[in-house]
C-alpha cells in the first residue's frame, strides 16, 4: 500500500441508543476514539487520519490530544456532516488530492486493529475497494412490519457488514460524488464504490470487532479492551 493512504475516523454519530456523544466518553481509560486513532497511526502507509467529530466536540477533542503523546502533526478533528457519508466527503476533502487511498472506519469500533487494518488494505489492492466484514453464523429470517416470521433466509454468502473499509481514493470520491448529485443514501464505502461502477471484495475480520451501539456493547468492548490493552 502506498504511503500516500490517509484515514478517516468517523465519531461524528449522535449516540441516541447510548443517550451520550461516545466518541469523547471514556472507555477503558482513554476516550472511545483514541482506541482506534492508535492503530491507524501506527499502520505503515497511513500519513494522516482525519476525525470526524460533532461541531460541539471539536474543542473538547483537540484539548485532550494537546495532552497526549500522540503525533498531533498527523491528527486533524473537522466537524463531520449530517450523513455518515457526508462525514466521509468532509474527511476525504481535509485530507486533500494527493493521497491514494482512503482508510475509513468508524470510531465505536474500538477493538480493532493494526493487523486487521494491513490484511483489509492488501485486499483492496486487487480490486481498488475492500471492507473488513463477518459470515453469517446465525440462523436468518425474514418478517413482516409486525415481526410474523415470512420465511428463512439462506445465509450462504451473507456478512455482516464492519469496518476498516478502503477504497481508492478516487474511487470513492467519484461514488460519493453520484451519491450526493443524486441524493443517493450509501450506509458504507463499498457501496460508493459500485456507484462508480467498482466492486469491492469482503476481508473476514477473524476477530472481535463490534460496533459500540448499546450499553452491552459498551461493557462487553471495556472488558475486551482491559484484556488486550
Amino acid at each position: 500500500m502506498s504511503i500516500s493512504a490517509g484515514a478517516i475516523l468517523l465519531a461524528a454519530g449522535q449516540g441516541r441508543r447510548l443517550g451520550h456523544d461516545k466518541s469523547i466518553t471514556e472507555i477503558a481509560g482513554q476516550p472511545v476514539l483514541a482506541h482506534p486513532l492508535r492503530p491507524l497511526l501506527e499502520t505503515p502507509g497511513i500519513a494522516q487520519v482525519v476525525v470526524t467529530v460533532r461541531a460541539d466536540v471539536l474543542e473538547p477533542a483537540q484539548r485532550w490530544l494537546a495532552g497526549t503523546d500522540l503525533p498531533a502533526d498527523r491528527i486533524r478533528f473537522i466537524a463531520g456532516g449530517k450523513e455518515r457519508q457526508d462525514s466521509v466527503w468532509e474527511g476525504l476533502q481535509a485530507l486533500g488530492g494527493s493521497i491514494a487511498w482512503a482508510v475509513v472506519h468508524d470510531a465505536a469500533r474500538v477493538l480493532t486493529t493494526r493487523t486487521l487494518i494491513e490484511k483489509v488494505m492488501a485486499g483492496a489492492q486487487s480490486t481498488g475497494a475492500a471492507a473488513a466484514a463477518s459470515k453469517m453464523s446465525d440462523t436468518v429470517r425474514a418478517t413482516d412490519p409486525s415481526g410474523r416470521t415470512l420465511r428463512l433466509v439462506d445465509r450462504e454468502g451473507l456478512w455482516r457488514m464492519e469496518t476498516p473499509q478502503v477504497v481508492r481514493a478516487e474511487i470513492l470520491r467519484k461514488g460519493l460524488g453520484i451519491a450526493r448529485e443524486k441524493k443517493i443514501l450509501v450506509t458504507d464505502c463499498l457501496a460508493a464504490a459500485e456507484l462508480a461502477g467498482v466492486q469491492g471484495v469482503l476481508v473476514e475480520s477473524g476477530e472481535p470487532n463490534l460496533k459500540i451501539t448499546v450499553p452491552s456493547d459498551w461493557a462487553l468492548s471495556e472488558t475486551w479492551l482491559r484484556k488486550w490493552r
